[in-house]
């Protein structure tokens, strides 16, 4: 059986710090990021999903759909062999960044899409799954202060120009937690301190199912650092 080709992933919870973990294992060992996120495929959302697009490293399938179109974890997994494939002919290494579970799961699983409930799994990849070990209080605690930021930085007004241009309230609010109760208070149903408040007691709850959701994967490495991470790559890189 023919030896399957290496990517790197770093999942886990909101606020962890994957982006700057995946960026820099791309500038170390010659990488390029792949994003798995479910709502930085879409154009104009950016405050509320926490794009970072001045990294120095380059980053594939942010920004590749208008709001209100719809992509089914089928048609990311599809993008995402795409751009991993081309990555690999081309002698880069593909990161695959990214807490949606789902999205990241079809490519490092390799699920096979067939009839309803079939979940077949053909493995495209050999994966390094990577996660940052970080308290929970911790999480909770840092996702509040980038709440407060992106508010800084202007998430009302982003989310308020979404709707000026026709976006339907009811997709926004389906569109994670920060788009769902800042849609409620731009359209009158709530105030902006309790769509605050509600989107920071919302992302606590987010943040234990997202823990839920990764400590079962027996094959995740929760690491502490950047230096243990890197530790762990070059062997992985190395191995026959």
């Amino acid at each position: 059986m023919p030896t399957l080709p290496k990517i790197i992933a770093v999942v886990g919870p909101t606020a962890s710090g994957k982006t700057a973990l995946g960026a820099f294992l791309a500038k170390e060992f010659g990488g390029e990021i792949v994003s798995a996120d479910a709502k930085q495929v879409y154009r104009g959302m950016d405050i509320g999903t926490a794009k970072e697009k001045d990294l120095d490293v380059p980053q594939h399938l942010l920004d590749i759909r208008e709001p209100g179109e719809k992509i089914t974890v089928g048609d990311y997994q599809a993008l995402a062999y795409e751009v991993i494939d081309r990555l690999l002919v081309e002698q880069k290494l593909p990161i695959l960044v990214g807490g949606s579970g789902l999205y990241a799961e079809s490519v490092l699983e390799g699920y096979v899409f067939g009839g309803p409930g079939t979940k077949e799994k053909k493995p495209r990849y050999q994966s390094l799954k990577l996660a940052i070990d970080i308290p929970r209080d911790e999480l909770k605690r840092r996702a509040r202060v980038r709440l407060d930021q992106r508010i800084d930085q202007g998430l009302v007004e982003e989310v308020q120009g979404l709707l000026d241009e026709g976006v339907c309230p009811d997709w926004l609010r389906s569109c994670g937690i920060e788009y769902r109760y800042f849609s409620s208070y731009l359209i009158g149903e709530i105030s902006l301190e309790a769509a605050r408040e509600k989107t920071a007691i919302a992302t606590d709850q987010f943040i234990k199912r997202q823990y839920t959701w990764w400590r079962r994967h027996s094959d995740l490495i929760w690491v502490k650092d950047i230096d243990e991470a890197r530790g762990l790559v070059q062997p992985f890189l190395e191995r026959e």
